[in-house]
């Protein structure tokens, strides 16, 4: 099994997350590749979750297997209608303003300046294009993940965000953080990666990645290191590292250029 446990007293918020979390793996399909509750422990300050194990590990940057093992657990689980309990995706997507914010409050280098304002304009609107009825994890990161190299699946983990949306959103995610957290083939090869899967998607799954950038941009600026040291240095550097990506996306909104639909497009199920 995996054991997970927090105090309230040192992370409030991680300790409302574990919460959240248990409640939601019970309410997932069996065919959903996620982790399987076991137990939930509340002690004083403390609370503990324990699920089954998830086969496989988790490696410090994204290979090609990894991506193709992680995006077809992605499609598995949007292909589940949304559990009614959970919330639509909106109320789990934060600071998808962080463009415009950032015009607000003054753009930092050359790039900011440039992009800022285009990449707002792409954002707009979030709230509609992002809605739907399936099934998405929303917090869709290597860390999150665990890839059995043998069997070519991964297990989805850290559910505490779930929620029902646009059947692209995690593949989306994914294709950020393929580029944020990098591919072991380097830099080139990861935003290479994450273009190809987007071609795959609707054009809204590209202007959710500018909405990504911009989000780890704003909370870089403005939420200072309390509780997890280091933690605006790390968002700062996933949204400089989207930059070639989100400069490559904003041309193509720019131009109008239509998204070819692939054979990786997600599939949409019945199963509840």
């Amino acid at each position: 099994m995996f054991v997970k446990a927090v105090s309230a007293e040192v992370r409030a918020h991680n300790h409302k997350m574990i919460r959240q979390e248990s409640a939601i793996l019970d309410v997932l399909p069996e065919s959903v590749p996620a982790p399987r509750r076991l137990a939930t422990i509340e002690h004083g300050p403390w609370v503990v979750l324990a699920t089954t194990w998830a086969p496989g590990a988790t490696e410090a940057f994204w290979t090609d297997e990894s991506i193709a093992a992680v995006a077809k657990a992605c499609r598995t689980a949007s292909g589940h209608m949304a559990p009614g309990a959970l919330p639509p995706v909106a109320q789990r997507i934060f600071d998808f303003d962080g463009w415009t914010r950032l015009l607000e409050i003054g753009t930092s280098d050359q790039w900011e300046a440039a992009h800022a304002g285009p990449a707002a304009d792409v954002v707009a609107g979030w709230e509609h294009w992002t809605a739907g009825s399936a099934l998405v994890h929303r917090d869709i990161r290597l860390d999150n993940t665990a890839v059995d190299p043998q069997d070519r699946a991964a297990v989805l983990l850290d559910w505490a965000y779930a929620a029902a949306g646009a059947p692209w959103v995690d593949l989306a995610q994914m294709a950020a953080d393929v580029v944020a957290t990098g591919h072991v083939l380097g830099r080139q090869a990861a935003t290479r990666s994450a273009y190809e899967l987007l071609r795959t998607l609707p054009p809204e799954a590209s202007r959710f990645v500018v909405g990504l950038a911009g989000m780890w941009c704003i909370r870089a600026a403005t939420m200072p290191d309390t509780v997890i040291p280091g933690m605006s240095t790390w968002r700062r550097a996933r949204s400089a590292a989207l930059r070639p990506l989100v400069t490559r996306l904003i041309t193509d909104h720019r131009d109008g250029r239509s998204v070819k639909r692939g054979a990786g497009s997600p599939r949409r199920g019945t199963s509840s």
